[in-house]
């Protein structure tokens, strides 16, 4: 009786861990943040620095632990005192999947008190997997000197 449990036990046990495998080879192709989860490697990140300038807004965003290569397409909630969202392009990410890309932008308001009110929030999306990460910074950067 004991042998036939092991013969029966054994090929369950395989069919088993082969199913088991398969999930895990599915989530890792639907969901690239389960792959991270899976291979340990950190999550993409972005940072942000807003400061004014007499020409505007001057941002600079940096990221890293993105895919080596990957497109990055930046944006950003409307600025103090606008109507619209911004749109800051595409960063390439280097062989390190970092990038750093400064821009000026044009003030959007006179008003302190709209800058020192209002957080912008800034998003970084890998146009090839849709993973993203978001920054904010405080709005005083678009009030006009």
């Amino acid at each position: 009786m004991q042998v036939n449990m092991r013969r029966l036990l054994g090929p369950a046990l395989a069919l088993s861990a082969l199913s088991l495998s398969a999930w895990s080879l599915l989530a890792l192709a639907v969901s690239p943040t389960a792959a991270s989860a899976f291979t340990g490697q950190p999550k993409p990140q972005l940072a942000v620095e807003a400061e004014r300038s007499p020409q505007g807004a001057r941002i600079t965003l940096k990221g890293k632990n993105w895919t080596a290569g990957a497109r990055v397409k930046l944006t950003a909630t409307r600025a103090p005192g606008s109507n619209k969202a911004q749109d800051f392009g595409m960063a390439d990410a280097d062989s390190t999947g970092a990038f750093n890309v400064r821009k000026v932008v044009m003030c959007t308001t006179n008003s302190q008190e709209d800058g020192a009110l209002e957080t912008v929030t800034f998003t970084a999306a890998d146009s090839a997997t849709g993973i993203k990460s978001t920054a904010s910074a405080r709005g005083g950067a678009w009030v006009c000197q």
